[in-house]
Parts: C-alpha cells; sequence; structure tokens
C-alpha cells in the first residue's frame, strides 16, 4: 500500500523501524497517525484474524461475505474514528489493501490488512485527540499500539477495549 507523505514522516521522525514490517501478533493490531498541515491520517495494520477470524483466501460463501462485511465496515472511517467536531474534518478518505480483498490470497495463515484514512479539516489545532471504535467493530481486536507525529512532537500509546481514546 502506498503510504501518504506524513506517515513517511512519522516514520523518519519515529526512527527506521516504525515502518518495518510489525510483528504479526494475534489480537493486537498498529496505528500510525499523524498530523501535518490540515491533514490528519491514520494507518492500520492488522492481522486479519482480527478482523475476520481466520487468515486465507476466503473458502466457502460465508467467508466470502466476512471479507465484503469487513471491508464495507472499515469504509466507513467516520464511525470507526471519533473526531473532535470542532476540527470541522471532512469525510474521510479510505484505502484498503489485503490480498483477501484483491483475490490474490494464495498462501495461508499470517495474512495481514493495511488501511489508509485521510481527513481534511478546516482548524486541525482544535483536533486533541481520536476515539476508536475498532474494538466493538471487531471483537477479537484486544490492543492497539498507537504511534503519533505531530507539530507538538511524537508520542506512542496503547489503546484497548477499556482504552479507547488517545490525546495528544
Amino acid at each position: 500500500m502506498r503510504h501518504s507523505v506524513p506517515i513517511l514522516c512519522l516514520g523518519l521522525a519515529l526512527g527506521t523501524n516504525a515502518l518495518a514490517a510489525p510483528t504479526h501478533v494475534h489480537g493486537e493490531a498498529k496505528l500510525e497517525i499523524a498530523v501535518e498541515g490540515n491533514t490528519l491520517v491514520i494507518h492500520l495494520d492488522s492481522p486479519l484474524a482480527n478482523l475476520l477470524g481466520f487468515e486465507h483466501a476466503p473458502r466457502t460463501p460465508a467467508e466470502q461475505q466476512a471479507v465484503k462485511a469487513m471491508a464495507a465496515t472499515l469504509r466507513q472511517a467516520g464511525r470507526l474514528f471519533v473526531l473532535d467536531a470542532a476540527a470541522g474534518c471532512t469525510a474521510p478518505d479510505v484505502q484498503l489493501a489485503s490480498p483477501v480483498l484483491d483475490g490474490k490470497a494464495t498462501a495461508d495463515g499470517h495474512l495481514d490488512l493495511e488501511a489508509d484514512f485521510r481527513w481534511q479539516c478546516r482548524h486541525l489545532p482544535a483536533l486533541r485527540g481520536i476515539e476508536t471504535r475498532l474494538f466493538a467493530a471487531f471483537p477479537r481486536l484486544k490492543r492497539i499500539g498507537v504511534d503519533f507525529a505531530g507539530p507538538a512532537g511524537q508520542q506512542a500509546g496503547r489503546l484497548t477495549p477499556e482504552v479507547t481514546r488517545f490525546a495528544w
């Protein structure tokens, strides 16, 4: 998947390993959040097991439907990420990448999904954090590691089903 400029800047700011392939751990995902100018970008990287319950090419009609439902849920980023209304952010642009989405999954096991969400905001300084509803949408997800880069610097954190807001 093509990373946006803010995400590449995030990788440079946090070190050369920030964009290296993350460890594939079921129940865990990674969010990279970048704020630059009037743009908010969130990059999600997750094992498919967290989102689908399986990590292979869909073999049955039920699995094919699960892939479609997962993609539809992720495309509703406005429901998955709650932003401060005062920031005046537009509906996000969403890009998804995974072998199961394009029918190219040939290997079984350890398949991931990457998603990029991009908002344009009229008053981005009013955005002081995000709340995620990923845990409600994908109950197999137990922890999300967060890396953030913005005008005031970088920080990291962890989200759980009990702690769903990341503030900066």
